[in-house]
């Protein structure tokens, strides 16, 4: 598709999907001349030379404002880009729609939003989840091949789920969050949505700084490969084509549930450290726009805020502490496992008419965990199946590996999970 019919696409199925909060195209335009000076002067291709793709409306791109799906003012309108896209640019990348999120990221669900709600592109009575909402949008309808978005409990890979594509959050600390609206520092990452890994993997290649196309990494045969499926085998009967799926294509490599109670352990510990740090670091932030602003926000959004204002800075640093404390001694989990594969939620997506109050805990019920542990995770659709009413709802699992190991989780994937080598 050309620039001309990519930019066509986001003024229509992006504008019909609520999906779209700028449309960038005279940069997109300009870009794309420089490309067409480059490829005339000989100069080589680079790595992603051409390829449109979307921005979640709280990264910052230089002549736009960044609002954060929110009527809340947070300053002036950027002066500068995002690294992120600055180097998504300079692989040769074009820029051409900024996307509507859950207001400020604060929310798994996708339901609050100063613009409304992004509509799902497989079915309107599906929950998009969030926050990074219209951008997972834009990759499901094919209005661009690569999106980026942010993700502190889920915000990628759950909107990656329920939209049936890829989704993949970085090790914590690959990927620069310089000129991104932070949530909660502690846990935010940049990440990426592509219908297609092998691009996914290469604008990760650009975006961490590595500038070329990633091999295996030191992937290791088969045999040699041991993957924890034991949060897999004991989730719900939601999870059945999932476990099929995965069984499938493993092939030789080995699977084991041995981790199970450690791996149980692990994320019991981290429910109660994630709940402090993330409230009041949120808090934190937007405190300063509370006493003017208040009544601007989302509801939901708003009492989120709010309740990290009763927590102490003395509670708040013994969790960090904890924090620091847990992402190494969950290491040894890693002692003797390469990868594990969990589901992607727990239990079905669901409809927006079925959303309760353990919604969003379920949804983030395997994401937010590697959040917590800055491990790097990767969601990927395995197809789909019919819920109540007849409806097809997307189905995908999530691949983790420990820190820094991302090259290497995406070789993985590449290898055994998407029929693209020895699987």
């Amino acid at each position: 598709m050309s620039l001309e019919q990519t930019l066509a696409a986001v003024e229509g199925i992006g504008r019909d999907l609520n999906a779209v909060t700028s449309v960038m195209a005279d940069r997109a335009r300009a870009l794309e001349r420089k490309s067409a000076e480059r490829t005339a002067a000989g100069e080589p291709a680079r790595s992603l030379e051409g390829v449109p793709f979307a921005i979640k409306d709280v990264i910052d791109v230089v002549g736009f404002p960044t609002t954060m799906g929110s009527k809340v003012s947070s300053g002036p309108d950027p002066s500068g880009s995002a690294p992120v896209v600055n180097l998504l640019e300079k692989a040769g990348a074009l820029p051409v729609v900024k996307t509507n999120c859950q207001e400020y990221s604060y929310g798994i669900l996708g339901d609050e939003s100063a613009f409304g709600r992004v509509i799902n592109p497989i079915d309107p009575e599906l929950c998009t989840a969030g926050s990074s909402s219209g951008s997972a949008a834009l990759v499901a309808a094919g209005v661009v091949p690569l999106a980026l978005g942010t993700d502190t409990a889920g915000s990628v890979r759950v909107p990656a789920v329920c939209q049936g594509v890829i989704g993949f959050k970085p090790s914590f600390g690959v990927v620069s969050t310089e000129g991104v609206f932070p949530l909660s520092p502690s846990f935010d990452t940049v990440g990426l949505f592509a219908r297609d890994l092998p691009l996914l993997t290469t604008a990760f290649a650009a975006i961490s700084g590595h500038g070329r196309d990633l091999g295996s990494g030191g992937l290791a045969s088969p045999e040699a490969l041991t993957v924890d499926v034991s949060l897999l085998r004991s989730a719900d009967d939601s999870a059945e084509g999932a476990r099929r799926w995965t069984e499938h294509h493993l092939g030789d490599v080995r699977t084991t549930s041995a981790k199970s109670e450690e791996l149980g352990e692990t994320i019991e510990r981290l429910f109660g450290i994630y709940d402090i740090v993330r409230r009041y670091e949120a808090y934190t932030l937007h405190r300063r726009f509370a006493d003017d602003q208040g009544e601007l926000y989302q509801p939901g959004v708003w009492a989120k805020i709010m309740s990290g204002q009763t927590i102490t800075v003395p509670e708040y640093q013994e969790q960090v502490v904890a924090l620091e404390e847990l992402r190494a001694s969950a290491m040894e989990i890693f002692d003797d496992v390469d990868f594990i594969i969990t589901p992607g939620i727990e239990g079905e997506v669901i409809r927006w008419d079925e959303i309760g109050p353990e919604s969003a805990a379920r949804f983030m019920r395997y994401s937010m965990p590697f959040n917590v542990l800055g491990w790097p995770a990767l969601t990927l659709p395995v197809g789909a199946v019919v819920g109540d009413g007849g409806t097809a709802r997307p189905e995908s699992v999530q691949i983790v590996g420990p820190p820094n190991s991302d090259e290497r989780l995406l070789a993985f994937a590449a290898r055994y999970l998407t029929g693209g080598g020895d699987a």
